[in-house]
């Protein structure tokens, strides 16, 4: 075929050019190279975490394998703090007033690749594509509401999801021409997305009315599953609760995920649409003295990952500041690990043996940078020694994480070396 050698080959086979026995030695190297070459591609990839810190407008990028942080932070908002649409600018004040809180990463996601690093701003109420190898803003989309919330990509990278609240749809994105390319109803404030693991189905969680009080939400809390290419709504599986994030268990037809105001997850079989299981936690004595009215946007616990064996449920326990392990086959076999205050996020390493939690801390935006002790943190958990093994600074409420492959090339070229 057509395919180059690795560079380790091209001395060989120039001196192969003057004997007929180096030749043949030359033909056996050319009949290995695509190994070498499959090989070489995967050593060029470096395993990374990415987490977005909302209050600053940073990404951190973190080598799951050393866990060192790689050069200084992404610049999120270059274009500055402020809402680029004029109607959202005008009412941006009084929605920080009212949230107390900035938000300028509410969620990370990586192409496909690894060259371009998608973020859904917030408040600034649009997603933002960043070359990696440049560190520049290459395109931004506005939104239709005032939030810009969770994204997903579609496996070929073509298409970007992303939902907004307050809204009731999910909104498709084409990564080429940068516009929004469609949309469908997935219930009252769809919330977290994220694609099957054979990437031909698009699943989302609703909220429900999150301006009702605790007890008043009469919304739909739905999960939808949507056909990514037609947008066609496929089916729907309903609860009692807001649908929160979710995760899916590998080599099962099983979903975890968590609902508003409840203290553990739930296991759904998507084939019947049956709960399998539901799993209750236990509150921390400061979490029972909270009222359910003041849980941080309704939710008890908000984090769902799974071990890439699929036998551990990592579930962050947002009120009580820890995280729990939890064996599926064996739930009552729980282990709980203390960390910094409000885990929030939860994602399994690439290679499906650590649990990525970052550590919110408190979110009154008058304290301004949170110490780590108090949160801007991600604790590392080991599924296999069932503990915390490492604590890593983060930037201010690190809000969330993604994990991916990314060129050590486009990393050299973006300086996120270390």
């Amino acid at each position: 075929g057509s395919r180059a050698l690795p560079t380790r080959l091209r001395a060989p086979l120039r001196r192969a050019a003057v004997s007929g026995a180096a030749l043949a030695c030359a033909a056996a190297a050319a009949a290995l190279a695509p190994p070498a070459a499959g090989a070489s591609a995967h050593r060029a990839m470096r395993d990374v975490l990415v987490v977005g810190n909302s209050y600053d407008g940073t990404a951190d990028l973190i080598d799951q394998r050393t866990l060192r942080r790689l050069g200084r932070p992404l610049d999120l908002i270059p274009d500055g703090s402020t809402p680029r649409d004029p109607g959202k600018a005008a009412t941006y004040p009084a929605v920080i007033r009212a949230r107390g809180e900035l938000n300028y990463a509410q969620e990370v996601a990586l192409s496909p690749g690894g060259r371009t690093l998608y973020v859904s701003r917030g408040y600034l109420g649009d997603v933002a594509a960043f070359d990696l190898a440049t560190r520049r803003l290459r395109w931004r989309v506005d939104l239709p509401s005032v939030r810009a919330d969770h994204l997903a990509v579609s496996p070929d990278g073509r298409r970007l999801f992303a939902t907004s609240l307050p809204g009731t749809r999910v909104y498709a994105i084409d990564t080429r021409s940068h516009a929004i390319a469609g949309s469908y109803e997935a219930g009252d404030y769809p919330h977290v997305l994220a694609f099957s693991p054979d990437g031909r189905e698009l699943l989302s969680g609703s909220l429900g009315d999150q301006l009702a009080p605790f007890g008043a939400d009469h919304g739909s809390h739905l999960l939808t599953v949507a056909d990514p290419r037609t947008l066609r709504v496929l089916r729907t599986y309903r609860f009692g609760a807001g649908v929160r994030p979710f995760a899916f268990v590998p080599r099962t037809h099983d979903v975890v995920l968590q609902l508003s105001y409840f203290s553990g997850f739930t296991v759904l079989d998507l084939r019947t649409g049956r709960t399998v299981r539901t799993v209750a936690l236990p509150l921390s004595p400061a979490a029972l003295a909270l009222p359910k009215d003041q849980y941080p946007n309704k939710a008890a616990h908000h984090g769902i990952a799974v071990s890439g064996d699929g036998r551990l449920v990592c579930d962050a326990g947002t009120i009580s500041g820890y995280v729990a392990l939890v064996p599926l086959a064996h739930p009552r076999r729980r282990t709980l690990i203390p960390v910094a205050p409000a885990p929030g996020e939860a994602v399994t390493s690439t290679d499906g043996r650590r649990c990525f939690v970052a550590d919110r801390g408190p979110t009154a935006l008058h304290r301004g940078h949170v110490g780590l002790r108090e949160g801007d943190a991600v604790s590392v958990i080991s599924y296999a020694r069932r503990r915390e093994v490492r604590r890593l600074r983060a930037g201010v409420h690190p809000q969330s994480e993604a994990v991916g492959r990314v060129p050590r090339a486009v990393l050299r070229a973006g300086r996120f070396t270390g």
